[in-house]
């Protein structure tokens, strides 16, 4: 009875309307793992608060919003498997040696097993049917499907139409041919970052038969910054096997004779 309060209770802070959830950064986690498939893969997690006695794993797919709830500890060396997980037999193993710490096993990994896992943990108060729960950044584990490919990366030039009748014209930088999604996107004019007027897609889509991915991001400037002296940088950040990031950039100058606004 007491498990099934606490699981409740859990599944209701994740809610982001509900005023206990909480993200918390002094819970650790790899932010990128790449492993190939029928491989085994170890994910940690740790913090700092002793006196977070329950620790949770959660599995979102991509694409997907909700979390499923895999792993429920309520103290050190006392863990459980949930179902459904708990059917595949040897594929999660878990472990919690200290309060402060955890690794969960995926054992012969396929490529649904690509998704973010999600370390929470949590104090409960004995005086109080409230209880916080707070949650890391998570891992991103991906099961690769062929070989890593870094992103061919473009800056395509405005339109006519933009150039010669809009207040501002539209940069639109393509990120291509990369595997796999693990990637960021920056803009920058000269040395500065620009993060106001930048639209990119929420995720990356991918080839069927290459399995490659493919990502935009589009940049709005308006005339008068879009001159000749100004150069503009798109800056793709891609995370290899390693987790190391390589930075792949396109650039582009702005065009004489457009800079004036037209009010």
């Amino acid at each position: 009875m007491e498990l099934s309060w606490f699981i409740l209770t859990l599944l209701l802070t994740v809610c982001k309307a509900f005023a206990f959830y909480k993200s918390n950064g002094e819970i650790r986690q790899e932010p990128e793992i790449f492993a190939n498939g029928s491989s085994n893969v170890t994910l940690t997690c740790q913090h700092d608060n002793s006196n977070h006695n329950r620790l949770f794993w959660y599995k979102q797919t991509k694409g997907s919003e909700g979390l499923s709830l895999l792993v429920f500890s309520i103290g050190q060396n006392q863990i459980e498997i949930e179902a459904p997980f708990k059917t595949h037999k040897s594929k999660y193993a878990a472990t919690r040696p200290e309060i402060k710490m955890s690794t969960l096993l995926i054992n012969k990994l396929e490529t649904e097993d690509s998704a973010l896992y999600y370390c929470a943990t949590m104090h409960v108060h004995c005086d109080s049917s409230a209880s916080q729960a707070y949650f890391g950044n998570g891992t991103k584990l991906t099961v690769l499907e062929r070989d890593i490919s870094k992103p061919e990366v473009e800056i395509l030039k405005p339109s006519g139409t933009e150039t010669s009748c809009k207040q501002k014209v539209t940069l639109v930088c393509v990120a291509k041919n990369f595997y796999p999604d693990h990637v960021s996107i920056t803009w920058t004019i000269g040395s500065k970052e620009i993060k106001d007027d930048v639209a990119t897609d929420p995720y990356a889509t991918q080839d069927e038969k290459t399995k490659l991915f493919s990502i935009t991001s589009r940049l709005k400037v308006s005339k008068k910054e879009f001159k000749p002296q100004n150069t503009f940088r798109c800056t793709v950040r891609f995370y290899n096997e390693t987790d190391v990031s390589i930075n792949r950039h396109g650039e582009i100058n702005g065009i004489a004779g457009i800079s004036l606004d037209i009010s």
